[in-house]
């Protein structure tokens, strides 16, 4: 008897930890080291904390890091800043597990050292990359902060986070300038692939033209700057994997290795093209990578009645196996602007008050749990996290975590947003219209009231389960090839779907620029940009509408009802949901009858304990103003 007992107990240990090990990480991280908040945090029982021995500052002139920096010199590392920051946060969370921020960027002393060949990975992350003296610098302290660090915490740190360029999150500001070292990499990689010796890069004028409308460049006349930038994305990428590569050998499985990349959703002017992040899928392909990170929107979806959202496609992660890893860095009512005394982060994006930062911490949490992301509460330059009732939020949060974060999650979304990355290429990221391709899309269909999934166009060949979306929208598939006609018609344009083609769909068809492209895809011919009809095809639905701005969040939820998706709510509110859980996020607040695709039963309300009887699918429910709730469907 004892025997089947301590078997028995053994498999359940077992069991809880490989739970544990599915769980998605719910962390704490600043810039800062606030001894009585990170109390607070691991009095509510969490248990991981973000590290980040910086030695660079950031885009004000400050420094990210308190403490000394460990890199001194190029063979001169000193670990006891390291050690002090990590007794430091261990004081008042004592049983911490860590993720650890590795800061690539050049230190000062080395940006300076070599003033002739850029080594300036903050502002000219593309340049400095192909400089083989910041490679062998930044290799051998790399390699050495890992070993070090691996040797001594290894059994507390559960992941590393790569930290380079812009803001440490990879970004390419460069804008493509040129300098020997890129100049010699460039003409390797066009022999590298089949294409003449360019000799130089291409000038500014060239990497900027764009003759249709000063929105795309054309597949002849303008390949070489698409070329160029395609250098330019897919080297930041290479330099991306090639230290992921040298951390998984180090750390082996012991820990996740992750980084900021990937933001085609909010990108936009200057930067879409040139910043270095298109080259996402290569990047989440790659076994030593395990997760990507990003903060929540930086637009007006960041306010009550938005409804947040990612800046990498999720769907694209989960296709890959990986998670996606959300920042929740907005602006609480409380939050510290000041970097120094003399120089502030001031916005107008901070939750107003109280009640605003509760329904904002709830949507948040919602937004990563319902998606099985994990997330950190980023307190940036300290006070984020302040008053009785945000903290209780927090807390509650990691209850509800611990409850559900481990259970595999079930896609219910009946709408998917496809992004295309290789047709991004053809953009001019200058245009006034590029925020309406991606980050305004998406920002509309926050609020249709359904939930939605965002994928890469590669992606449909491998999503298990494409059958069930019944509204798929593009906003950016200009460049046509055969291969992807194909896919088109073969997984795409059948099963008596919705297709909602945004913009020059399919313009470009091979190398042919003619706007009679986009009736052939579309089917349409005459198209009416105000949306007033769905045209029906063979055995599937087409709208096309051509003006971006034309498209509204209420004609979006339109074209959904038409299409037969499930709407939870009347109202144009966001809505997440997977399985058994549903979230609702409202800025107006008032009674709302909620539809759900079950007959009968009971919703309980995670945050308040409140249970509810549904009957034939529907109950009503009235929220504050403003309000995040989250239902588990019994």
């Amino acid at each position: 008897m004892k025997e089947k007992t301590a078997a028995a107990k053994k498999g359940k240990n077992q069991q809880e930890k490989i739970a544990k090990n599915k769980m998605p990480m719910l962390a704490y991280r600043t810039f800062l080291v606030p001894l009585n908040t990170i109390e607070k945090f691991a009095g509510m029982d969490y248990d991981t904390l973000c590290l980040f021995p910086a030695h660079t500052v950031n885009s004000r002139g400050t420094p990210y890091c308190p403490y000394p920096p460990v890199w001194k010199w190029f063979d001169r590392l000193d670990f006891a800043p390291f050690d002090e920051m990590v007794h430091d946060f261990s004081k008042a969370m004592p049983d911490a597990k860590f993720i650890c921020m590795i800061d690539m960027n050049s230190p000062t002393w080395l940006e300076h050292y070599n003033a002739f060949e850029c080594s300036d990975t903050f502002n000219n992350l593309g340049r400095a990359i192909h400089n083989p003296f910041w490679q062998k610098a930044t290799n051998d302290y790399f390699k050495e902060f890992l070993h070090r660090t691996h040797r001594k915490y290894g059994d507390r740190i559960k992941a590393y986070v790569l930290a380079c360029g812009a803001t440490d999150e990879w970004f390419d500001y460069s804008l493509g300038n040129e300098d020997s070292y890129r100049r010699e990499a460039w003409r390797k990689w066009c022999l590298k692939n089949n294409l003449p010796d360019p000799v130089d890069i291409p000038s500014i004028s060239a990497r900027e033209h764009a003759p249709h409308g000063g929105f795309l460049r054309d597949p002849v006349q303008n390949k070489v700057a698409v070329d160029y930038w395609h250098f330019c994305n897919e080297t930041i990428a290479d330099t991306i994997l090639h230290f992921a590569s040298i951390a998984k050998s180090i750390v082996k499985d012991k820990a996740e290795i992750g980084c900021f990349y990937g933001y085609i959703l909010e990108k936009t002017g200057f930067t879409l093209v040139s910043c270095g992040h298109l080259e996402y899928e290569r990047v989440l392909a790659s076994p030593d990578i395990d997760f990507l990170i990003s903060p929540g929107t930086y637009t007006n979806q960041r306010n009550m009645g938005g409804g947040s959202g990612f800046l990498i496609p999720h769907g694209t992660a989960s296709v890959y196996g990986k998670r996606l890893f959300h920042e929740c860095d907005h602006r609480t009512h409380t939050y510290n602007p000041y970097l120094a005394p003399d120089i502030t982060l001031r916005h107008c994006t901070a939750w107003p008050d109280e009640k605003s930062t509760v329904a904002g911490l709830k949507r948040e949490a919602a937004l990563a749990l319902i998606n099985r992301t994990h997330l950190w509460w980023f307190d940036m330059w300290g006070d984020y996290y302040q008053g009785e009732a945000v903290m209780k939020t927090i807390g509650k949060v990691r209850k509800i975590w611990d409850n559900h974060a481990a259970a595999p999650a079930k896609d219910v979304c009946e709408i998917a947003f496809i992004v295309d990355p290789e047709s991004t290429y053809y953009l001019w990221q200058n245009h006034e219209d590029i925020p309406q391709v991606f980050r305004e899309t998406r920002n509309k269909m926050n609020l249709i009231g359904a939930p939605f999934e965002i994928y890469s166009f590669n992606d449909i060949p491998k999503i298990k389960s494409l059958s069930q979306y019944k509204m798929i929208v593009f906003s950016s598939l200009f460049h046509l090839t055969e291969e992807k006609k194909k896919i088109l018609r073969k997984y795409i344009l059948k099963n008596k779907r919705t297709v909602l083609w945004l913009g020059l769909a399919g313009v470009m068809d091979n190398e042919i620029y003619d706007p009679a492209n986009c009736r052939k895809l579309t089917g349409i011919s005459d198209p009416d940009s105000n949306f007033a009809a769905i045209v029906k095809q063979n055995n599937w639905n087409s709208v096309w509408i051509p003006d971006y701005y034309k498209v509204t969040s209420t004609i979006m939820k339109q074209i959904a009802e038409h299409a037969g998706v499930h709407l939870y709510t009347r109202q144009e509110w966001p809505v997440f949901a997977e399985g058994n859980l549903l979230s609702i996020h409202t800025g107006t607040g008032g009674e709302e009858t909620i539809s759900i695709p079950r007959d009968s039963g009971t919703v309980t309300e995670l945050f308040t304990g409140k249970t509810i009887r549904y009957e034939n699918g529907k109950f009503t429910y009235r929220f504050k103003k403003p309000d995040t709730v989250l239902f588990e469907l019994n």
